[in-house]
C-alpha cells in the first residue's frame, strides 16, 4: 500500500465514523418519535430500552452507510484541496482517478457491508425487534405502577403509591383520586396505609386490596332559590380495615 492509499484511508475513516454516528442518530430520532408512546410509562429498565436501539440501528445501517460516505468523502477532498494536496498530487503526474482510488474502495466495501446488512442482518434485528415492541405494546401500563409517580392509566382514576416491596405486589401509602364524577362536583380520593396489587388469572381485572385507610366524598355546594340557596353538602369519611377495588383491563 503507497502512501497516498494510507492518506487517504486514515483521513477517511474518522469522518467517516463520526458521520455515520451522527447519521445514524439522526435516523434513529424517528424512531423515538415514532414509538414513543408505546414505550412511556411501562416501567421498561434501560436494557431493554438499549436492546431496542440497538436492533433498530441495524436497520439504519443501509440508510446510514451511503449519507456517512458521502459527507466523509466531501470533508476528505475538501481538506485536501484547501491545504493545496490536490494540487500538489496533480503537478506530481498522479491523476483524479488514483487519487479516487482508495476512497471509491472503500465506498465498494460499505456498500457490501449494507448488502449482507440487508441480507442478513437486518431481517433477524427486525424479528427481534418486532417481537420485543409487541411485548411491550400488549404489557398492561397498570401492572408497572412506579413508586412516586402519578399513574391514570385508568380512565377516571389517578394512583399514586409511594412506596413498592421488591416482590411488586405490596405498595404502601397509596393514594386514589376518582374523576368519574368530577363534572357533577363529587370528588372521592382513598388513602390507604398498606395494600397489595395483582392481575387475575385471566388478566381481566387489576385488583387492588388495600388495607387500613379512609375514603373521603366531597360535593360541591348547590345554589338554588328560596330558603335553600347556597345550601352545603357534608364532607363523609368512611374509615375500613380492607378496602378491594378491581379495574377493568378491557380498556387496553
Amino acid at each position: 500500500m503507497k502512501k497516498l492509499d494510507k492518506l487517504l484511508i486514515k483521513s477517511f475513516v474518522g469522518p467517516f465514523i463520526v458521520t455515520f454516528m451522527i447519521a445514524t442518530f439522526v435516523l434513529l430520532m424517528q424512531f423515538l418519535w415514532l414509538y414513543v408512546d408505546d414505550l412511556a410509562g411501562k416501567g421498561l429498565g434501560m436494557l431493554i430500552v438499549f436492546e431496542l436501539l440497538g436492533y433498530k440501528c441495524v436497520g439504519l445501517i443501509p440508510m446510514a452507510m451511503p449519507l456517512a460516505i458521502l459527507i466523509s468523502s466531501v470533508m476528505v477532498f475538501g481538506n485536501m484541496g484547501e491545504r493545496y494536496e490536490l494540487s500538489s498530487f496533480k503537478s506530481g503526474g498522479v491523476s483524479l482517478a488514483r487519487i479516487m482510488a482508495p476512497i471509491i474502495f472503500l465506498g465498494f466495501l460499505g456498500s457490501f457491508f449494507s448488502y449482507f446488512a440487508n441480507n442478513y442482518l437486518i431481517p433477524v434485528a427486525n424479528l427481534k425487534f418486532g417481537s420485543r415492541m409487541y411485548d411491550i405494546q400488549h404489557q398492561k401500563p397498570a401492572l408497572n405502577l412506579e413508586a412516586g409517580v402519578f399513574n391514570d392509566d385508568f380512565d377516571g382514576f389517578a394512583i399514586h403509591i409511594n412506596e413498592k416491596l421488591p416482590d411488586g405486589n405490596t405498595i404502601k401509602d397509596v393514594l386514589i383520586y376518582d374523576h368519574r364524577d368530577a363534572s357533577s362536583g363529587l370528588l372521592r380520593e382513598i388513602a390507604a396505609r398498606e395494600g397489595e396489587m395483582f392481575a387475575d388469572e385471566n388478566d381481566k381485572y387489576f385488583v387492588l386490596n388495600l388495607k387500613d385507610g379512609n375514603q373521603y366524598v366531597e360535593q360541591k355546594s348547590a345554589t338554588r332559590k328560596g330558603k335553600n340557596k347556597g345550601q352545603t353538602y357534608p364532607f363523609i369519611r368512611t374509615k375500613f380495615k380492607r378496602w378491594t377495588k378491581l379495574f377493568d383491563m378491557g380498556e387496553f
